[in-house]
């Protein structure tokens, strides 16, 4: 699964009808193109195709969009973006249900689990080495379950789809408790039939514990606490031998250390030397990751060499951060590896805050106002492009560790669940919790604590609707968002009972009697 060595390829299913049909040449079946019936018949064919299935978590549609549908809407960031419809996502305004962030992000999941179901309906029926079999289905079933965990999260009730669909099929609506019925189903099967971890050129596939992980993200969004917390524990059982936190917190967003000792579930991307609009039919185009050049800093005049910060870090995010300070009296050690702000120390791509001049589209630098995002860009090349390579570690230990110690104190053992907050901490110099902490106060704590090191990691905005500060409220959590009593104010346009899910596309909608929109679109 090295990103080096790993071709992934395309199963194509389907032909061109033509009304010449008196012209018997125009019938003949191309022997060289592979399809459905002539494509699975030995091992190799079912790793190629497992590398297709793995191919649409890449796909930009769905590694690009779903950090805007993310990430914008959570008290961590806004856009300022001149393209109207993704600035406003932000401020949970849609006019256009088939805009391309949630149109096409929605449209590649299910393209992508399309190949996943080729896999799981073909693979059985080749006759290939036994033990290889059973991890390339079990492989597919977790990327399934990645898939609809986030769609249960993004749009909340679903179609879920559990074969290859077919032209004329309407697929049925299921809940979120259902999808996340599914999410576990499949992730409890897959984790039977993984490894441990891979050697060689298999490293950075979805192994035995990215599937425990997915089944204790799943409890922990139900608030299933004991449930979450006895999954979790699985992987905290093998830690530090199996799992540990890096030394370096900075090295997780970098393409220096990667699929390293933190890294439970990773997304590979492969990096390209270019600059300039993206070519996706050259080899390795359509297996880079875009986060950089969208959220990057724009840090020269022209458009090589910089981001388009379409995505930005708010103020409260800022403040946050500045909350507390390590053990020496000095900032938290992330803040600078997070975003650029009036104080940084860091000069990415050998600038200084003082001497940065522009943002993105040109618009003109506010200095002390303006943030951007540092974490997984290029800040210490050259230069950000379409074509970063840098991996997308989707979960990783800290996350973990934090959730682990929040079922745990939900479950009313604090003192059991500091000292998993500490190990965070510690990485970081932070001075260390008093393990008398009430339950009330580790739980803000510990809500802090995920702010500082996930942020921009696309898992605020979960953690708001856990908290119950978006959705339903919860007896006794937060009832508004942070930002509405702070410094940004695009909360001030959420609707309780409608923006806490996108809607869905309407071209989905218009075409399958079965699927019902969400409320309130």
């Amino acid at each position: 699964m090295n990103k080096k060595t790993l071709v992934l390829t395309s199963l194509l299913t389907g032909g061109i009808l033509f009304s010449c049909s008196e012209s018997k040449l125009l019938d003949q079946v191309n022997p060289n193109q592979s399809s459905a019936s002539t494509f699975w018949k030995n091992q190799n064919d079912a790793l190629t195709g497992l590398n297709a299935a793995y191919s649409g978590v890449q796909d930009r549609r769905w590694s690009l969009w779903t950090l805007f549908l993310t990430d914008m809407p959570s008290d961590e960031g806004y856009s300022q973006s001149p393209w109207t419809d993704l600035s406003n996502l932000g401020k949970f305004i849609i006019t256009d249900y088939n805009l391309p962030m949630n149109f096409e992000s929605f449209q590649a999941a299910y393209q992508g689990l399309y190949r996943v179901h080729q896999v799981l309906e073909n693979v059985p029926n080749i006759k290939m080495d036994a033990a290889l079999q059973k991890r390339i289905l079990a492989e597919a079933k977790v990327i399934r379950a990645y898939y609809y965990y986030s769609m249960a999260n993004i749009w909340g009730n679903v179609p879920l789809v559990l074969n290859s669909q077919g032209l004329g099929d309407r697929p049925k609506q299921a809940t979120q408790a259902q999808v996340f019925e599914q999410v576990i189903k499949d992730a409890t099967e897959a984790a039977a039939d993984l490894p441990e971890a891979y050697t060689g050129v298999d490293v950075g596939r979805f192994h035995k514990y990215s599937a425990i992980a997915l089944i204790g993200k799943a409890y922990m969004q139900q608030r299933k606490w004991t449930e979450a917390a006895a999954a979790l524990k699985q992987i905290v059982d093998v830690t530090p031998a199996r799992f540990d936190l890096m030394p370096n917190w900075q090295d997780n967003f970098t393409t220096a250390a990667e699929n390293n000792k933190e890294s439970i579930m990773e997304i590979q991307y492969h990096e390209e030397n270019r600059l300039g609009f993206p070519n996706y039919d050259v080899a390795g185009g359509s297996e880079s990751w875009e986060r950089a050049q969208f959220f990057g800093l724009r840090n020269t005049p022209g458009f090589s060499g910089g981001g388009w910060c379409d995505g930005q870090p708010t103020k409260w995010l800022e403040l946050e951060f500045l909350k507390e300070k390590d053990k020496a009296g000095n900032q938290d050690p992330r803040m600078d590896y997070t975003l650029f702000w009036a104080g940084s120390k860091l000069k990415p791509y050998g600038k200084t805050y003082d001497e940065f001049t522009q943002t993105a589209n040109g618009k003109d630098f506010v200095p002390g106002r303006d943030r951007f995002w540092i974490k997984y860009t290029n800040y210490y090349k050259a230069n950000d492009s379409y074509f970063s390579g840098i991996n997308n570690r989707v979960i990783r230990l800290a996350d973990i560790y934090l959730l682990y110690a929040e079922a745990l104190n939900e479950l009313g053992q604090t003192p059991a669940a500091i000292p998993f907050a500490n190990k965070v901490r510690a990485r970081v110099n932070m001075t260390p919790l008093a393990l008398t902490l009430s339950q009330t106060a580790f739980r803000d704590q510990l809500r802090h604590d995920r702010v500082v090191e996930l942020a921009g990691e696309s898992q605020r905005y979960w953690d708001m609707k856990r908290y119950g500060i978006v959705g339903p409220e919860i007896a006794g959590s937060e009832t508004k968002p942070a930002n509405e009593a702070n410094t940004d104010t695009e909360f001030k346009t959420f609707v309780k009972g409608k923006s806490e899910f996108y809607p869905l596309p309407l071209y989905e909608t218009d075409a399958n009697p079965n699927l019902k929109q969400n409320p309130g679109w």
